[in-house]
């Protein structure tokens, strides 16, 4: 059942409204707060009112190759009613779909470099000056990185431009310096150079010039110009449901993946190049060996791990890096997963084999008292009496359980009395893999049969 633009909450609604009337803005946007609706039914309505003839968006990879592209089909005021193209590929076929008609251009952020200096030989008047946005502003926050002074130099030639992110300053001023010095060319900050807005605001705390604290009469003032230019949803105001937020976020597996996984679902074999990695002696075993395919490896039958892809590692590294210091709760099935998480973050905190029932209670305390930004867990000690309520309402599944139950039971650790806000649940999941029979079992309870009945319509 598709949503409708009256479904959009009035919080949402006024959103939309402010960054119609915005040519230079930073919208701060919790996550799960609807960005990317909010976002693509303002440029809606500006198309509609003639005043853009299209966006160009930034955004990290899989955003921009997936969840701008699929947000339509949610949505009844979108759905025929916003082309989206995604600009990838080698570089003719970028050209092409620069060359072809669309609503919005999405661009990963790393082909910034090859379009600002495609965007420097297009006349002031192209389309594509007309508005641009930043999904994830955050990214460009370095004040001497590549992406930042490339976009800088052109910025001026758009006449709108929207930033969104989840947080302004995940570490401080300076993650401000840089995405607004290009979302207003420099003018709210006097000057589009960082050392020398550095020197004016900031102060040396060593003899080398390594660090450098804020200038204690100088905060307010930061803070008056940051807020000149940006608006922020208050997630107290997002609606709040008696139910968990449940968000699928769909992810691909690169073509070398899925043909190892098509192998092990087809012949219960995993190969790589000549050599047998793993053979299934039943369907159980197989079925085992798909859900790790789909996690990004493989227990091989010499007892190594094989990598196999990093598409889910990626996106969970991307939405820790979107909550920016919100903290959430980190479900793992996979011994592999886990240990992803501790490379990731050194000293992850987990409730999870391995954890004396001392230590647990201490991980327990310090979560329900915002000392830990991540915690990990596992289903299987996600039981009765564990409270997790208190210490933040985000939850990222890496892999999704079996058992509706269990999965119950991991989400009320969290989405129980004493819970002050919203709870989101966000599952990463493997488009065409066991991910969706889980996901059909699961989330939408179908019987064992219907769900893989469901998978195999769509394969």
């Amino acid at each position: 059942m598709l949503l409708r633009k009256e479904d959009m909450h009035p919080v949402q609604q006024r959103a939309v409204t402010k960054l119609y009337e915005s040519d230079a803005v930073q919208a701060v946007i919790p996550m799960g707060g609807g960005k990317t609706v909010i976002c693509m039914t303002a440029i809606r309505e500006l198309i509609d009112d003639r005043h853009i003839r299209c966006s160009v968006g930034l955004a990290p990879n899989r955003v921009a190759k997936s969840v701008w592209p699929r947000e339509p089909d949610d949505w009844e005021h979108l759905r025929d009613n916003m082309r989206v193209a995604v600009v990838n590929g080698n570089e003719a076929e970028r050209l092409a779909v620069l060359a072809s008609d669309a609503d919005v251009y999405m661009v990963p952020l790393h082909f910034i470099p090859w379009f600002v200096d495609w965007l420097k030989k297009q006349p002031l008047d192209s389309k594509f000056f007309d508005h641009l946005f930043v999904d994830e502003s955050s990214k460009l926050k370095a004040p001497r990185g590549t992406w930042g002074k490339k976009l800088q130099g052109i910025s001026r030639r758009w006449k709108i431009k929207w930033w969104l992110t989840g947080t302004p300053r995940p570490n401080g001023y300076v993650d401000q310096f840089r995405p607004l010095a290009i979302l207003t060319g420099g003018k709210v900050w006097g000057t589009p150079l960082f050392d020398v807005w550095r020197e004016k605001h900031f102060m040396r705390t060593d003899y080398e010039g390594y660090n450098w604290e804020i200038r204690p009469e100088h905060e307010a003032r930061l803070i008056k110009k940051i807020a000149s230019v940006t608006f922020t949803i208050d997630p107290a105001d997002l609606p709040r449901r008696d139910t968990p937020n449940i968000i699928p976020v769909w992810v691909d597996l690169p073509p070398d993946a899925m043909k190892v996984y098509k192998e092990m679902e087809t012949k219960m074999v995993a190969k790589f190049g000549d050599d047998i990695a793993a053979l299934a002696a039943n369907r159980g075993v197989a079925t085992g060996k798909l859900c790790q395919i789909a996690q990004g490896f493989l227990y091989a039958d010499d007892g190594t791990v094989k990598d196999i892809h990093t598409v889910k590692y990626d996106t969970l590294i991307e939405m820790d890096d979107q909550l920016a210091g919100d903290p959430a709760v980190y479900v793992y099935g996979f011994t592999s997963d886990l240990n992803l998480m501790q490379d990731a973050w050194p000293g992850f905190p987990y409730l999870g084999g391995g954890v004396s029932d001392a230590q647990a209670t201490q991980y327990e305390d310090d979560w329900n008292t915002r000392k830990l930004p991540r915690l990990g867990l596992h289903p299987g000690s996600a039981a009765h009496g564990l409270n997790l309520q208190r210490g933040g309402n985000q939850m990222i599944i890496y892999d999704l359980p079996w058992s509706p139950e269990l999965y119950d039971q991991i989400i009320r650790r969290i989405d129980r009395p004493g819970q002050s806000g919203q709870v989101f649940v966000h599952l990463i999941l493997a488009r065409g893999t066991i991910d969706e029979v889980k996901f059909n079992r699961v989330v939408e309870r179908m019987s064992d049969q219907d769900a893989f009945r469901a998978y195999l319509r769509k394969i």
